[in-house]
C-alpha cells in the first residue's frame, strides 16, 4: 500500500487512515460481519470514505445484512472496483431501501464519478406483505466507465423504480448478469430493470443533495449476454414476473440537450415479463432515441401471458428526429401479443427513418398476430425482411377412455383373464396429472386389477406385482375413471410419469382433495399462462385438460363460481375462478 495520511471519518467522526495509492481490501478485514444480521451500511461506508484513490474492495462470501436504520444511502466514488466471491451476498430485508449513489455535484458529462465496477455482486432483497418490497437500486448520475460483471440482482426492484437508473451517464456496461422478479405496484407496472434516462431530478431513484442537473441524455450503453426472469414456484409456475428488461417514458427538455442514443441491447434471454395491457404498453420501450440496436435476445414467454406489444419505440417530439433503429436476428417464442410484437409510433414525432426489422424468428400457435405495425412513417423509412413465423404444436385435449386393453408389460407370475360379466361400462378420461391418497389399509383392503372386474380379460394381480410398487408417501396419480356393474373404479399410476404401470382400483381406496363452492361474480383479465380444466383439478370427477387462459379468446373474462380445493398432499388451499361459465383456471392467473 502507498503513503497514507489520517483524516476525520464522515460516518464515525472518528480518525480513519486515508489511503493514497491504488489498493485491495478485505471487506471483513475492514470490519464487515458477514452474519445476516449486522447492518454493514456504514461499515462499507467507512472503508469507501477510507480509501479514496483508487481501492478494490473483496468481498469475502457470507450474507452481508443492510438495513436504512443508520443510512439512508451508499455514497461511491471514482476509481472503485468490488470483487465478490461466490456466495458473498449483500442482503435487504424488511421492507429497507438501500440506494448505491453515484454523485454528480456538477453539471455536464464530466459532472460526475468514473471507473466503477463490480464483479460478480448479488444484490438480494425480499418481499412480503407486511413490509412490501425491499430495494437495492444504483443511481448512476453523470458517471462514466461503470460496469456490471456476472452480478445477480435478486427480487430487489423497487416497484417504482428500478435496479440500475442510468441518468446523463455514458459508457455503462452489463454484461453476463441475471435479474430477477418484479413486484410491481399496479400504477408502475411499465417500470424497468435497467432505466436509461437523463439527468433530470425527476428521473432519479435517490435524490443526492448536492447534485447538479442538465438534461443531458445517456449514451453508450451496453447490455449484453444478461437474463431477466421471474421468481417461479416449485412448480414452475411464476411467482412474480421477470422485470420490463431495458428502456424509459420520457423526454426531458423537450430533446434540446440531445436524446438517448447508442443503445446495445444484445444476445440477452427475457422470460416472462409482465404482460403490460394497454394500447400502447410494452416491455421493452423507447421515446426518442437513436442508434438504437436489439439484436440477438430470445423473448419468451412460459407462463405470462402476451402484453399490447411487446417493443414499442415512439417519438413524441415534432422537433426531435429519430433514426438507425435496429431489431434484427431475434427470437419471439410464445409471446402472442394482443395488439402486435413491434410498435414504431410517429405520429406526433419528428420522423423515425432508417429502420431495420430482419432476420427475426417468431414461434407462436397464433399466426394471425401482426408482427410490426406502423404509425405516421413511410415505408421507405423501414426495412422488413427475413423474419420468420414457425408455428408451434397446438395443444390437443385428451379424450374419453374407450375400449382400454389388458396391460401388455411383463409380469411375475401367471394370471388367467376372466370373463365378460360387465353389461355396462362408462369411461372418463381425465388429466393426467391429477392425484389421490390411498386410505388406510388400502393395499390390504383392496386389489389392483389389470382392468375393472368384470370387463373381459380382467384379472387381479398379486401382491408382488401390485401393490409392492407402491411410494411410503400413499399419494398415487389418476387419470381415468369408469362406472361398471362391478362398481365405480379408478385408474392410477404410482410414478408421475405417464408410461409408468397403470392399475385400476376400486374408488373406496381413493381419498381425493375436499372442494367447496361459491357464487362469486367479477369480470377480471388473464395475466399468466395457467391450465384450464373442464372441472377444478383433482374433483373425484376427473378434470379434463382443456388448453390453457393463452387459448382464450379474450383477456376479459367473466367469473362467476369460485371454489377452494384442500389439497389431501399437504392441507393448502388453492383457489379456482369458474370463467365464462366454461371452464375453471387458479385464481393466480390474475395476479
Amino acid at each position: 500500500m502507498g503513503l497514507t495520511q489520517f483524516s476525520t471519518s464522515a460516518i464515525t467522526g472518528q480518525q480513519a487512515t486515508v489511503a493514497h495509492a491504488a489498493t485491495t481490501v478485505n471487506a471483513q478485514n475492514q470490519g464487515m460481519v458477514a452474519d445476516g444480521k449486522t447492518d454493514n451500511a456504514p461499515l462499507l461506508q467507512r472503508i469507501i470514505n477510507t480509501y479514496t484513490n483508487g481501492v478494490t474492495i473483496h468481498v469475502p462470501k457470507g450474507t452481508y445484512l443492510f438495513t436504512n436504520a443508520e443510512l439512508k444511502a451508499i455514497t461511491l466514488h471514482s476509481d472503485i472496483t468490488f470483487d465478490f466471491d461466490d456466495g458473498a451476498v449483500f442482503q435487504i430485508a424488511g421492507g429497507d431501501r438501500m440506494p448505491f449513489v453515484y454523485p454528480s455535484p456538477e453539471v455536464g458529462y464530466d459532472g460526475g464519478i468514473s471507473n466503477v465496477t463490480w464483479n460478480n455482486a448479488t444484490f438480494r432483497g425480499d418481499y412480503n406483505a407486511t413490509d412490501g418490497q425491499s430495494v437495492f437500486v444504483q443511481s448512476i448520475h453523470h458517471a462514466s466507465n461503470v460496469n456490471f460483471n456476472k452480478c445477480t440482482f435478486d427480487n430487489a426492484e423497487s416497484p417504482t423504480g428500478h435496479y440500475l437508473d442510468i441518468d446523463g451517464s455514458h459508457n455503462v456496461n452489463v454484461k453476463d448478469s441475471t435479474f430477477t422478479g418484479f413486484n410491481a405496484n399496479t400504477d408502475f407496472d411499465y417500470k424497468e430493470a435497467i432505466q436509461v434516462d437523463y439527468s433530470n431530478s425527476k428521473a432519479m431513484s435517490y435524490h443526492n443533495p448536492g447534485d447538479k442537473y442538465d438534461n443531458l441524455p445517456s449514451y453508450d450503453i451496453t447490455v449484453d449476454g444478461n437474463q431477466f426472469i421471474p421468481l417461479s414456484k416449485t412448480s414452475g409456475a411464476v411467482k412474480s414476473f421477470a422485470p420490463n428488461p431495458i428502456g424509459q417514458h420520457v423526454v426531458y427538455g423537450k430533446g434540446v440537450g440531445g436524446i438517448i442514443h447508442d443503445i446495445h441491447f444484445t444476445n440477452n434471454y427475457v422470460q416472462d415479463a409482465k404482460p403490460l395491457l394497454d394500447e400502447d404498453g410494452a416491455n421493452i420501450h423507447f421515446v426518442c432515441v437513436k442508434n438504437l440496436y436489439i439484436s440477438g435476445n430470445t423473448f419468451e414467454n412460459k407462463g405470462a401471458l402476451g402484453s399490447g406489444n411487446y417493443i414499442r419505440i415512439f417519438n413524441n417530439q415534432a422537433a426531435v428526429p429519430m433514426s438507425n433503429i435496429n431489431i434484427t436476428d431475434n427470437n419471439f417464442v410464445n409471446l402472442d401479443p394482443d395488439n402486435r410484437y413491434i410498435y414504431f409510433d410517429d405520429e406526433k414525432g419528428g420522423g423515425i427513418t432508417d429502420v431495420t426489422v430482419t432476420g427475426n424468428k417468431i414461434t407462436s400457435a397464433k399466426s394471425n398476430i401482426p408482427f410490426v405495425i406502423t404509425n405516421g412513417m413511410s415505408s421507405s423509412d423501414i426495412k422488413i425482411a427475413s423474419n420468420t413465423n414457425n408455428k408451434s404444436t397446438a395443444i390437443t385435449n385428451t379424450d374419453d377412455i374407450k375400449n382400454t386393453s389388458k396391460l401388455k408389460a411383463a409380469l411375475t407370475g401367471k394370471y388367467k383373464g376372466g370373463k365378460a360379466t360387465n353389461k355396462t361400462e362408462t369411461y372418463q378420461s381425465g388429466a393426467s396429472n391429477q392425484y389421490a391418497k390411498l386410505v388406510t389399509s388400502a393395499a390390504k383392503k383392496y386389489g389392483l386389477y389389470n382392468h375393472v372386474k368384470g370387463h373381459s380379460g380382467w384379472y387381479l394381480y398379486n401382491k408382488k406385482d401390485g401393490w409392492a410398487n407402491a411410494k411410503k408417501s400413499g399419494i398415487v396419480y389418476v387419470d381415468g375413471r369408469a362406472t361398471a356393474d362391478s362398481g365405480k373404479w379408478y385408474r392410477i399410476r404410482f410414478s408421475s410419469s405417464t408410461s409408468a404401470r397403470k392399475y385400476w382400483v376400486r374408488a373406496g381406496a381413493l381419498q381425493f382433495d375436499k372442494i367447496t363452492y361459491e357464487d362469486y361474480n367479477k369480470t377480471l383479465t388473464t395475466m399468466k399462462k395457467y391450465p384450464i380444466y373442464s372441472l377444478v383439478f383433482n374433483d373425484p370427477q376427473l378434470a379434463k385438460a382443456k388448453g390453457t387462459t393463452a387459448d382464450l379468446k379474450s383477456r376479459s373474462v367473466e367469473v362467476t363460481k369460485r371454489a377452494r380445493r384442500v389439497s389431501v398432499l399437504n392441507g393448502k388451499t388453492s383457489t379456482y375462478y369458474l370463467i365464462n361459465g366454461k371452464y375453471w383456471t387458479r385464481a393466480l392467473a390474475f395476479y
